[in-house]
Protein backbone atom coordinates (compact mmCIF):
# COMPACT_ATOMS: atom_id res chain seq x y z
CA UNK A 1 0.00 0.00 0.00
CA UNK A 2 2.61 1.91 0.20
CA UNK A 3 5.28 0.60 -2.55
CA UNK A 4 3.49 -1.12 -4.75
CA UNK A 5 7.13 -1.78 -7.35
CA UNK A 6 8.24 -3.35 -4.61
CA UNK A 7 5.91 -6.23 -4.94
CA UNK A 8 5.37 -5.83 -8.94
CA UNK A 9 7.93 -4.26 -10.37
CA UNK A 10 5.52 -3.87 -13.99
CA UNK A 11 3.66 -1.34 -12.26
CA UNK A 12 6.86 0.98 -13.52
CA UNK A 13 6.31 3.78 -15.28
CA UNK A 14 2.01 3.49 -14.78
CA UNK A 15 2.16 7.00 -12.74
CA UNK A 16 1.61 10.30 -13.57
CA UNK A 17 5.48 11.25 -12.29
CA UNK A 18 8.15 9.47 -11.28
CA UNK A 19 8.43 8.19 -7.84
CA UNK A 20 11.36 8.28 -5.34
CA UNK A 21 10.37 5.87 -2.01
CA UNK A 22 12.12 5.96 1.07
CA UNK A 23 11.13 2.60 3.17
CA UNK A 24 11.68 1.44 6.49
CA UNK A 25 10.03 -1.41 8.56
CA UNK A 26 10.69 -2.06 12.18
CA UNK A 27 9.56 -5.27 12.87
CA UNK A 28 8.46 -6.97 15.77
CA UNK A 29 9.29 -4.36 18.48
CA UNK A 30 10.89 -5.41 21.91
CA UNK A 31 13.10 -8.68 20.46
CA UNK A 32 15.85 -6.01 20.82
CA UNK A 33 18.15 -6.62 17.95
CA UNK A 34 17.24 -9.62 16.82
CA UNK A 35 14.15 -7.75 15.51
CA UNK A 36 13.96 -7.77 11.92
CA UNK A 37 14.84 -4.22 10.12
CA UNK A 38 13.67 -3.48 6.50
CA UNK A 39 14.98 -0.80 4.20
CA UNK A 40 14.51 0.26 0.69
CA UNK A 41 14.67 3.08 -1.94
CA UNK A 42 13.24 2.80 -5.44
CA UNK A 43 13.06 4.73 -8.57
CA UNK A 44 10.75 4.13 -11.59
CA UNK A 45 9.43 6.19 -14.45
CA UNK A 46 8.41 5.99 -18.09
CA UNK A 47 10.86 6.14 -21.03
CA UNK A 48 9.15 6.56 -24.33
CA UNK A 49 5.34 5.55 -24.96
CA UNK A 50 5.96 1.91 -24.11
CA UNK A 51 8.35 1.23 -22.08
CA UNK A 52 9.91 2.36 -18.55
CA UNK A 53 12.56 1.38 -16.28
CA UNK A 54 12.93 1.16 -12.43
CA UNK A 55 15.50 0.37 -9.85
CA UNK A 56 15.84 -0.54 -6.16
CA UNK A 57 18.16 -0.87 -3.34
CA UNK A 58 16.99 -3.07 -0.58
CA UNK A 59 18.88 -3.99 3.03
CA UNK A 60 17.61 -6.60 4.91
CA UNK A 61 18.79 -7.32 8.49
CA UNK A 62 17.34 -10.17 10.79
CA UNK A 63 20.46 -10.69 13.28
CA UNK A 64 23.25 -12.45 12.84
CA UNK A 65 21.82 -12.44 8.75
CA UNK A 66 21.68 -9.78 6.65
CA UNK A 67 20.81 -9.02 2.86
CA UNK A 68 21.11 -6.52 0.43
CA UNK A 69 19.84 -6.53 -2.99
CA UNK A 70 20.34 -4.51 -5.98
CA UNK A 71 17.04 -4.28 -8.98
CA UNK A 72 17.45 -2.90 -12.20
CA UNK A 73 14.05 -3.84 -14.12
CA UNK A 74 12.48 -2.85 -17.49
CA UNK A 75 9.03 -2.81 -18.44
CA UNK A 76 6.62 -2.74 -20.92
CA UNK A 77 3.10 -1.58 -21.41
CA UNK A 78 0.63 -2.27 -24.22
CA UNK A 79 -3.17 -0.97 -24.32
CA UNK A 80 -5.00 -4.03 -25.24
CA UNK A 81 -8.51 -2.23 -26.17
CA UNK A 82 -8.27 1.45 -26.69
CA UNK A 83 -12.47 1.44 -26.11
CA UNK A 84 -12.23 0.11 -21.92
CA UNK A 85 -8.81 1.67 -22.06
CA UNK A 86 -7.18 -2.31 -20.55
CA UNK A 87 -3.71 -2.57 -20.45
CA UNK A 88 -1.07 -5.10 -19.66
CA UNK A 89 2.42 -4.15 -18.53
CA UNK A 90 5.07 -7.04 -18.23
CA UNK A 91 8.31 -6.03 -16.76
CA UNK A 92 11.73 -8.40 -16.24
CA UNK A 93 14.38 -7.68 -14.10
CA UNK A 94 17.73 -8.68 -12.49
CA UNK A 95 18.89 -8.38 -9.27
CA UNK A 96 22.31 -8.80 -7.27
CA UNK A 97 22.03 -10.10 -3.76
CA UNK A 98 24.48 -10.26 -1.55
CA UNK A 99 23.82 -12.28 1.53
CA UNK A 100 26.27 -11.95 4.93
CA UNK A 101 25.92 -13.93 8.04
CA UNK A 102 27.83 -12.93 11.41
CA UNK A 103 28.81 -16.14 13.38
CA UNK A 104 28.39 -15.05 16.83
CA UNK A 105 28.54 -17.42 20.32
CA UNK A 106 24.84 -18.54 20.80
CA UNK A 107 23.53 -16.41 17.45
CA UNK A 108 21.77 -19.25 15.96
CA UNK A 109 18.86 -21.37 16.73
CA UNK A 110 20.76 -24.70 17.14
CA UNK A 111 23.70 -23.22 19.31
CA UNK A 112 20.94 -21.50 21.94
CA UNK A 113 18.52 -24.50 21.73
CA UNK A 114 20.66 -27.26 21.52
CA UNK A 115 23.89 -26.45 22.31
CA UNK A 116 24.66 -27.51 18.98
CA UNK A 117 27.27 -25.78 16.01
CA UNK A 118 24.61 -24.88 13.19
CA UNK A 119 26.12 -26.62 10.36
CA UNK A 120 24.51 -24.64 7.96
CA UNK A 121 26.43 -21.53 8.58
CA UNK A 122 29.74 -22.29 10.47
CA UNK A 123 31.78 -18.99 9.57
CA UNK A 124 31.47 -15.82 8.49
CA UNK A 125 30.94 -14.77 4.76
CA UNK A 126 29.22 -13.15 1.88
CA UNK A 127 27.94 -14.54 -0.62
CA UNK A 128 26.91 -12.74 -3.78
CA UNK A 129 24.55 -14.16 -6.27
CA UNK A 130 22.56 -13.12 -9.13
CA UNK A 131 18.86 -14.02 -9.89
CA UNK A 132 15.44 -12.53 -12.08
CA UNK A 133 12.19 -11.28 -11.03
CA UNK A 134 8.97 -11.51 -13.56
CA UNK A 135 5.91 -9.31 -13.26
CA UNK A 136 2.75 -8.86 -15.02
CA UNK A 137 -0.39 -6.77 -14.74
CA UNK A 138 -3.50 -6.32 -16.31
CA UNK A 139 -5.23 -2.74 -15.60
CA UNK A 140 -8.05 -0.29 -16.53
CA UNK A 141 -8.49 2.86 -14.92
CA UNK A 142 -10.61 1.05 -12.45
CA UNK A 143 -8.93 -2.26 -11.53
CA UNK A 144 -5.52 -4.08 -11.40
CA UNK A 145 -4.67 -7.48 -11.34
CA UNK A 146 -0.90 -8.81 -11.33
CA UNK A 147 1.54 -11.67 -10.71
CA UNK A 148 4.79 -11.41 -9.30
CA UNK A 149 7.83 -14.37 -9.54
CA UNK A 150 10.58 -13.56 -7.74
CA UNK A 151 14.11 -15.41 -7.54
CA UNK A 152 13.55 -16.96 -11.02
CA UNK A 153 16.60 -18.96 -11.39
CA UNK A 154 16.49 -20.13 -7.31
CA UNK A 155 15.60 -24.21 -6.93
CA UNK A 156 12.56 -25.41 -5.68
CA UNK A 157 14.06 -26.47 -2.26
CA UNK A 158 12.15 -29.36 -0.34
CA UNK A 159 13.15 -27.94 3.22
CA UNK A 160 13.54 -31.52 4.17
CA UNK A 161 17.19 -31.74 4.89
CA UNK A 162 18.11 -29.38 7.95
CA UNK A 163 21.41 -29.61 6.40
CA UNK A 164 20.87 -27.77 3.15
CA UNK A 165 21.97 -24.32 2.96
CA UNK A 166 18.96 -22.22 1.56
CA UNK A 167 20.34 -18.74 -0.22
CA UNK A 168 16.78 -17.67 -1.68
CA UNK A 169 13.40 -19.06 -2.27
CA UNK A 170 11.65 -18.84 -5.27
CA UNK A 171 7.87 -17.36 -4.30
CA UNK A 172 5.10 -15.88 -6.03
CA UNK A 173 2.92 -12.95 -5.45
CA UNK A 174 -1.02 -12.25 -6.57
CA UNK A 175 -2.07 -9.03 -5.51
CA UNK A 176 -4.74 -6.74 -6.98
CA UNK A 177 -6.81 -3.79 -6.54
CA UNK A 178 -10.13 -2.05 -6.98
CA UNK A 179 -10.10 1.73 -7.60
CA UNK A 180 -13.99 1.82 -8.51
CA UNK A 181 -16.57 4.12 -10.55
CA UNK A 182 -15.75 6.78 -8.14
CA UNK A 183 -18.08 10.19 -8.23
CA UNK A 184 -16.23 13.13 -9.35
CA UNK A 185 -18.59 14.98 -7.36
CA UNK A 186 -17.33 13.43 -3.87
CA UNK A 187 -14.39 13.91 -2.20
CA UNK A 188 -14.15 10.50 -0.46
CA UNK A 189 -13.07 7.18 -2.18
CA UNK A 190 -12.44 3.42 -1.27
CA UNK A 191 -9.45 0.82 -2.56
CA UNK A 192 -10.22 -2.79 -1.55
CA UNK A 193 -6.83 -4.75 -2.52
CA UNK A 194 -5.68 -7.95 -1.34
CA UNK A 195 -2.07 -9.49 -2.05
CA UNK A 196 -1.51 -13.23 -1.64
CA UNK A 197 1.58 -15.06 -0.72
CA UNK A 198 3.58 -18.57 -1.13
CA UNK A 199 7.30 -19.83 -0.68
CA UNK A 200 7.89 -21.47 -3.66
CA UNK A 201 6.10 -22.83 -6.61
CA UNK A 202 5.47 -26.81 -6.97
CA UNK A 203 7.24 -27.68 -3.22
CA UNK A 204 9.09 -26.54 0.08
CA UNK A 205 5.77 -25.64 1.96
CA UNK A 206 2.19 -25.13 1.44
CA UNK A 207 2.03 -21.73 3.70
CA UNK A 208 -0.33 -19.30 2.02
CA UNK A 209 0.01 -15.54 3.45
CA UNK A 210 -2.69 -13.09 2.62
CA UNK A 211 -3.08 -9.32 3.08
CA UNK A 212 -6.85 -7.96 3.30
CA UNK A 213 -6.18 -4.10 2.61
CA UNK A 214 -9.64 -1.15 2.14
CA UNK A 215 -8.24 2.55 1.81
CA UNK A 216 -10.26 5.35 2.21
CA UNK A 217 -8.93 8.64 0.56
CA UNK A 218 -10.01 12.02 0.70
CA UNK A 219 -9.69 14.80 -1.84
CA UNK A 220 -6.31 12.51 -3.23
CA UNK A 221 -4.74 14.89 0.01
CA UNK A 222 -5.37 12.28 2.88
CA UNK A 223 -6.18 8.89 3.48
CA UNK A 224 -6.41 6.53 6.26
CA UNK A 225 -6.28 2.54 5.69
CA UNK A 226 -6.56 -0.66 7.28
CA UNK A 227 -5.48 -4.16 6.70
CA UNK A 228 -5.87 -8.02 8.44
CA UNK A 229 -2.64 -10.29 7.45
CA UNK A 230 -4.00 -14.21 7.68
CA UNK A 231 -0.41 -16.45 9.03
CA UNK A 232 0.03 -13.70 11.63
CA UNK A 233 -3.45 -13.02 12.10
CA UNK A 234 -2.16 -9.34 11.91
CA UNK A 235 -4.51 -6.07 12.49
CA UNK A 236 -2.21 -3.36 10.39
CA UNK A 237 -3.62 0.95 10.47
CA UNK A 238 -2.47 3.54 8.26
CA UNK A 239 -2.09 6.96 7.47
CA UNK A 240 -0.90 8.99 5.38
CA UNK A 241 -1.06 12.16 3.25
CA UNK A 242 -0.43 13.19 -0.43
CA UNK A 243 1.12 16.38 -2.20
CA UNK A 244 1.39 17.32 -5.58
CA UNK A 245 5.33 17.04 -4.74
CA UNK A 246 5.58 14.35 -2.09
CA UNK A 247 3.73 11.88 -0.15
CA UNK A 248 3.92 10.12 3.56
CA UNK A 249 2.54 7.33 4.96
CA UNK A 250 2.95 5.62 8.66
CA UNK A 251 1.69 2.37 9.53
CA UNK A 252 1.32 0.25 12.80
CA UNK A 253 0.26 -3.46 12.91
CA UNK A 254 -0.13 -5.96 15.73
CA UNK A 255 0.15 -9.60 15.64
CA UNK A 256 -2.51 -11.83 17.66
CA UNK A 257 -1.45 -15.15 16.95
CA UNK A 258 2.01 -17.27 16.58
CA UNK A 259 5.19 -15.15 16.91
CA UNK A 260 2.85 -11.73 17.74
CA UNK A 261 1.88 -12.40 21.10
CA UNK A 262 5.54 -11.80 22.02
CA UNK A 263 6.16 -8.38 20.40
CA UNK A 264 4.39 -5.11 20.37
CA UNK A 265 3.95 -5.19 17.31
CA UNK A 266 5.81 -3.18 13.80
CA UNK A 267 6.35 -0.19 12.40
CA UNK A 268 6.63 1.73 8.84
CA UNK A 269 7.14 4.76 7.48
CA UNK A 270 7.59 5.55 3.80
CA UNK A 271 8.49 8.75 2.40
CA UNK A 272 7.88 9.87 -1.23
CA UNK A 273 9.14 12.05 -3.85
CA UNK A 274 7.24 12.94 -7.17
CA UNK A 275 9.59 13.89 -9.89
CA UNK A 276 8.56 15.01 -13.13
CA UNK A 277 4.74 15.31 -13.28
CA UNK A 278 2.78 15.65 -16.25
CA UNK A 279 -1.33 16.84 -16.28
CA UNK A 280 -2.25 13.39 -18.40
CA UNK A 281 -0.82 10.11 -18.10
CA UNK A 282 -1.50 8.62 -21.06
CA UNK A 283 -1.20 4.71 -20.22
CA UNK A 284 -3.74 5.24 -16.88
CA UNK A 285 -5.91 8.19 -16.02
CA UNK A 286 -6.51 6.89 -12.24
CA UNK A 287 -4.20 5.20 -9.78
CA UNK A 288 -4.05 5.42 -5.70
CA UNK A 289 -1.98 8.39 -5.71
CA UNK A 290 -4.88 10.25 -8.20
CA UNK A 291 -7.91 8.90 -7.56
CA UNK A 292 -11.48 10.52 -9.98
CA UNK A 293 -12.94 12.36 -6.80
CA UNK A 294 -13.34 15.98 -6.44
CA UNK A 295 -10.26 18.02 -5.14
CA UNK A 296 -11.40 21.37 -4.32
CA UNK A 297 -11.84 22.86 -1.03
CA UNK A 298 -15.09 23.68 0.35
CA UNK A 299 -15.26 27.28 1.15
CA UNK A 300 -17.28 29.14 3.16
CA UNK A 301 -19.38 31.93 0.75
CA UNK A 302 -21.43 34.18 2.61
CA UNK A 303 -22.00 38.10 1.71
CA UNK A 304 -21.44 40.82 4.23
CA UNK A 305 -25.20 41.59 3.38
CA UNK A 306 -26.76 38.63 4.60
CA UNK A 307 -24.36 38.41 7.95
CA UNK A 308 -25.94 42.00 8.75
CA UNK A 309 -29.22 40.34 7.63
CA UNK A 310 -29.17 37.39 9.96
CA UNK A 311 -27.57 38.99 12.92
CA UNK A 312 -30.07 41.81 12.67
CA UNK A 313 -27.78 44.71 12.38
Amino acid sequence: MFNDYLINSAYAGTYAFTPIILNHRNQWVGFGESAPQTSSISIHGSAGKNSAFGGSLLFDKTHPISQTQIEMSYAYHTILNEQSRIGLSMSLGGTYNMKQFINESNSTYSEIINNQIDIVSQDENAKPVGDVNFGLILFTDYFDLGVSIRNLLAPENTNAIVSDEIDRTKYILIHGSYLGRNNPNSPFAMIPSFVIRKMGITTYNNLFEVDLNLKLVYRNKFWAGAAFRTHEKAICTLIGFNTNKAYFGWSYDIGTAGIGQFHNGSHNISIGLKLGLKKKNNIRNQTPFNMNIDESPRKLNLRLSDMRHKSGI
